[in-house]
């Protein structure tokens, strides 16, 4: 994979909207490269003007999310073609696409957008309208019980594969306890122990009152 100031800036905004922040340290794991390569890198993104930092956190600017934002969907949009049509796995997809996505930038993108029937959301759940305001409910915000799977805001290839191992794809029910001083999610194939970066970059919303309904009369 030939890395560019694109895939900084999708690592960037993929920790800000997940946990908050994002540090140099984050980038090199996430990326898989070198710190001493991160470090020249960002020190090119800080004289763009399109990330400042304070201390060890890295905050795009204004200008750096009106970049980003088109990566950003450019990125999902390539995620649903990938998976729609080169039958890429859940898991994979995100990994996947970060050479391709630079090619659906622009009226590509838009073209292959309509050609995919205006996808509301990526495989992930994360919206194709980047700026859409989505479930703010985490596994450590919400109390035990019954939820739908909202989104991975943060695709981390192990919390993808640990989710697929039990079926849990966005749109599907979860239900949620603490075990071990952990958070544990369930459903009837299995259950998952989340660490916590998958606490903070995990979304769930609340069922929807007919499926609590459903929920009770089982009960």
């Amino acid at each position: 994979m030939v890395l560019n100031y694109e895939d900084y800036l999708l690592v960037i905004w993929e920790y800000s909207e997940s946990v908050g922040r994002t540090s140099e340290v984050d980038i090199a794991r996430r990326l898989k490269i070198t710190l001493p390569t991160v470090n020249e890198y960002v020190g090119k993104l800080l004289g763009m003007g399109l990330v400042e930092k304070n201390a060890r956190e890295l905050k795009l600017t204004r200008s750096g999310k009106k970049v980003t934002i088109p990566v950003v969907r450019s990125h999902r949009i390539a995620e649903v073609f990938a998976m729609k049509f080169l039958e890429i796995e859940w898991e994979e997809v995100h990994r996947a696409v970060m050479d391709l996505e630079h090619l659906f930038s622009g009226s590509y993108g838009d073209n292959l957008y309509k050609h995919l029937g205006y996808p509301d959301k990526c495989p992930h759940g994360n919206p194709i309208d980047v700026t859409t305001p989505g479930s703010r409910i985490t596994p450590l915000t919400a109390k035990n019980g019954e939820y739908v799977l909202d989104r991975i805001t943060l695709e981390l290839n192990d919390t993808l594969e640990k989710l697929s191992g039990i079926s849990a794809f966005p749109g599907t029910k979860v239900r949620l306890y603490w075990e071990n001083n952990q958070v544990t999610l369930e459903n009837d194939q299995g259950k998952v122990s989340l660490s916590e970066v998958e606490n903070q970059s995990i979304r769930l919303r609340n069922l929807s009152p007919r499926k609590k309904q459903l929920v009770l009369e089982r009960l």
